[in-house]
């Protein structure tokens, strides 16, 4: 009877606790990084920023080329940075089209390297010299700085 017994907790304990684990899994990796979009785009939120750019850097993800100009984008912006990695976003709950553009006064490989800190910012497909009649900046959604470490 002791040896059923024990034999029936142990089942329950193991079911128990992989059911635990298995949801606490789940949704540590749900909170990690950004989520995509219907169309693909990881949607960034000022909440997932950093995740996002650690993730970039670590990845060493280099968009392809495209028709933005990202450093006609920075220099219409004032910024006298080069741009280090850039990603097409969905930005907030709104989902605006946007890129994020990290950029900084050291290279890529050094910061992967070393860590430090990079400015990223957030702007619309229309930043840069194309844009007609008005402030650049109305194309800047967000910016700030981030701290990234080494890989």
């Amino acid at each position: 009877m002791a040896a059923l017994l024990g034999l029936l907790l142990s089942v329950t304990l193991e079911a128990s606790t992989g059911n635990r684990s298995h949801s606490v899994s789940s949704s540590v990796d749900q909170a990690s990084g950004a989520g995509k979009n219907s169309s693909g785009l990881p949607v960034v939120t000022e909440a997932s920023l950093g995740t996002e750019v650690q993730r970039l850097v670590d990845s060493g993800m280099i968009q392809p080329p495209t028709s933005f100009d990202a450093t006609a984008c920075l220099r219409a912006l004032g910024e006298q940075d080069s741009v280090l990695i850039m990603e097409e976003v969905a930005w907030s709950a709104e989902e605006t089209q946007s890129w994020l553009l990290v950029h900084g006064p050291m290279d890529r490989e050094t910061l992967r390297a070393n860590g430090g800190t990079v400015s990223a910012t957030v702007v619309r497909p229309d930043c840069g010299p194309a844009t007609t009649g008005g402030d650049p900046t109305e194309s800047r959604l967000w910016s700030g700085e981030v701290m990234i470490g080494s890989i």
